[in-house]
């Protein structure tokens, strides 16, 4: 008996990988513009001192509901698309950082390493819910 052929759905990692990116953007947005001072320079010197807890927070939290998305209708291959879930959501960050001429930190390591982690997790979560 042959079992059928692994499809990986591109489409919906790639723009569910988009999606939490600008989600994490758009949280620290938010934080911003309801935490934050007034003034403009202070908002940003604000939103950069937030930025380091704000992005990585809510993007691992988007990236385990994402991957749990994105794995939940993948029979059979769930982990394999949260994982790639979360690989794609990093790859994207690094793209980010590397376009903003960002300095290098241990954080973002250590952030882009729990978004692949916690994908992954939403992708074991879609399994077990499955059985």
């Amino acid at each position: 008996m042959r079992s059928p052929a692994l499809q990986i759905r591109w489409l919906r990692l790639i723009l569910g990988a988009v999606a939490v990116e600008s989600g994490a953007i758009l949280a620290l947005f938010i934080v911003v513009a309801i935490f934050g001072p007034r003034d403009a320079a202070a908002a940003q010197a604000y939103a950069e001192k937030m930025g380091r807890w704000v992005g990585p927070l809510a993007g691992m939290v988007l990236c385990f509901f994402g991957g749990w998305i994105v794995a939940r209708k993948a029979t059979g291959s769930e982990l394999l698309h949260g994982l790639l879930f979360g690989t794609l959501t990093a790859l994207i960050d690094v793209a980010l950082l590397i376009a903003m001429h960002a300095h290098f930190e241990p954080l973002f390591v250590v952030s882009d390493l729990a978004k692949v982690v916690a994908a992954s997790a939403g992708g074991v979560c879609a399994f077990a819910r499955r059985r």
